[in-house]
């Protein structure tokens, strides 16, 4: 999406939020009331569309992607000047873009339409009484019962919980490893067995519903659970990410309409025979809106990029959080002081903006738990900084290999990966590795990259193309060696003239390392000869590729519908 297209994208929703919410934001502020109708005016504006691609029913234009997404709900925050349905708006939206994203077809057909045209409300319910934004708390479970799921728990504060018609529930499967064990379950409500108790006594966020849910045996269809190929708690990573990520949206939309408003006042209320605007403390105030947004906004695009390419930006969204928090607190009480008396009237919807903003402060987490994030990543990277310099990476051709180099690599993989069975004894599966890129620390091997070379037929022509499988030492694990192997295995490739690397998916951890440095799913059905001559399997592990040298390959075999290995697994 381009500069222009996102500006006319927050241009349109700007005039929709001025249109349709901001006449009435003051009354349903001072009700604490939820406007069916106006939630509907929303769907057919097309705003919720706007996370669904139109094969699915989302918008007749190409799908905008997340940066659509999120200067959509800018520009709607900033003309309706209501954080509090804004934040509606942002669960709602991501509770679309989890079931796009993760949803079965079956869930897509029942669901999504009632979600894109607003005649359902959403809710992600994901916080509990002991557990909010730490997954790993929930007590909510999930009781397996013939061809249904018996869900308990209880959910607390959750945004538009009381006027909810879907709600993504978390909960732990049992029965189920403890690392996979937690999943979202799409329930649709009202359902017998759960009961929402609405919130009425905000100080801030009035205009967006909230509630706690209580599930007592709460009876769904197994076919309620969304995402179950996602492994452990990945889900709700995307799912915490998108909500911070949106936040994003909002502290803009908040400065950006502080700035407008000052500016305007400034210039238009005269003191001492002169607008206010010419006294310096006011420039002040207004500059440093300014500013603020100056600095928030590239950084905010800059993690919607690295987040759809996906890399790991949790440390960012905290930034994010704090300085953007931070800085539209600091505009709207800014304005407020400029405004004089008017800044603390209801008429001037700014009272409510700080009120709503002293909500976002918890809304998402804590901004002390994104103090605690953020410190965690300095130290970590501080770690990997002094620990890069100790590791030394290194190409080994194989059939040349050290035994006793060799010996030790297999007994790395058999630490790294004790549940693979095909993997005893070796490091490597039924295909001798040309190259192998090995780690070492303290003159011992703590990670290694495999690299299988072939020639392979894509549509009529041959094409180099490289395997590559890693294993790294347990207690090295996110210290960046494996960044360290990849960066060099794919010089060493590029050098080698290879056009394609293939790796398959064993971790969820792997697939944030493979999305950092530019490698994709490969939507075709990947095949190859067992060596027995049995016939050719199937390979059901999720493929990504990368192509050396960007073109058009990965379409040629996507159009093709079929990338085969030749002989071996990889």
């Amino acid at each position: 999406m381009t500069d222009g297209e996102r500006r006319a994208l927050r241009a349109r929703y700007e005039e929709v939020g001025q249109r349709v919410a901001a006449p009435s934001a003051t009354r349903r502020d001072q009700e604490a009331t939820f406007d069916r109708e106006l939630w509907r005016s929303l769907g057919e504006s097309g705003l919720f569309a706007l996370a669904v691609p139109s094969r699915l029913g989302g918008a007749d234009t190409a799908r905008s992607g997340l940066a659509g997404v999120l200067a959509a709900l800018e520009g709607f925050a900033d003309g309706s000047g209501d954080l509090g349905l804004a934040t509606s708006v942002l669960a709602h939206l991501v509770c679309i873009e989890i079931v796009v994203r993760y949803g079965a077809p079956e869930q897509h057909t029942r669901w999504l339409p009632a979600l894109i045209s607003g005649e359902w409300v959403a809710a992600v319910a994901n916080a509990e009484p002991r557990a909010g934004t730490d997954i790993m708390g929930l007590r909510s479970s999930a009781r397996r019962s013939g061809d249904s799921l018996v869900v308990r728990g209880r959910k607390r504060s959750i945004t538009n919980v009381g006027v909810a018609d879907f709600a993504l529930v978390s909960a732990r499967l049992d029965g189920v490893d403890a690392r996979h064990a937690i999943h979202a379950i799409g329930i649709e409500l009202p359902r017998a067995g759960a009961f929402a108790r609405p919130i009425k006594d905000l100080v801030g966020f009035r205009t967006s519903p909230t509630g706690n849910l209580l599930m007592r045996s709460t009876v769904v269809p197994t076919s309620a659970v969304v995402g179950s190929t996602v492994g452990g708690v990945e889900l709700f990573r995307q799912t915490f990410s998108l909500e911070r990520l949106l936040c994003g949206a909002l502290y803009l939309a908040a400065i950006r309409r502080c700035a407008r408003r000052a500016v305007a006042f400034a210039e238009e209320r005269e003191q001492f025979g002169s607008p206010i605007g010419k006294n310096q403390y006011v420039q002040d105030r207004i500059v440093r809106m300014c500013v603020a947004e100056a600095l928030l906004r590239p950084t905010v695009e800059q993690a919607v990029r690295d987040h759809e390419r996906g890399a790991d930006v949790f440390g960012t969204l905290s930034v994010i959080k704090l300085h953007g928090l931070e800085a539209a607190t600091e505009s709207a009480q800014g304005l407020m002081r400029i405004l004089g008396s008017r800044g603390v009237r209801r008429a001037e919807p700014t009272e409510r903006m700080v009120r709503d903003l002293m909500a976002l402060a918890i809304f998402g987490g804590t901004v002390e738990l994104h103090k605690v994030v953020l410190y965690g990543e300095t130290v970590r990277e501080h770690r990997r900084a002094v620990e890069w310099r100790a590791v030394g990476v290194k190409v080994h051709h194989v059939p040349t290999l050290d035994a006793s180099l060799e010996a030790a690599l297999i007994e790395l993989v058999a630490r790294a990966l004790p549940g693979e069975a095909a993997l005893r004894g070796r490091y490597y599966y039924d295909s001798a590795p040309e190259h192998v890129v090995v780690a070492t620390h303290e003159g011992r091997p703590v990670g290694l990259r495999m690299l299988v070379e072939r020639t392979v037929l894509v549509g009529s022509r041959q094409v180099r193309i490289a395997g590559t499988g890693i294993a790294v030492e347990p207690d090295h694990q996110r210290r960046g060696v494996g960044k360290a192997l990849t960066a060099c295995a794919l010089q060493h490739l590029a050098s080698r003239g290879v056009e394609l690397v293939v790796a398959f998916l064993l971790s969820d951890a792997s697939e944030r390392l493979l999305r950092s440095f530019g490698f994709c799913p490969l939507q075709a059905t990947v095949t190859h000869d067992a060596r027995d001559g049995s016939g050719r399997v199937v390979e059901h592990a999720r493929c990504f590729v990368l192509e050396v040298t960007p073109g058009a390959l990965i379409s040629e075999i996507e159009a093709g519908g079929t990338l085969h290995l030749g002989v071996g697994t990889w």
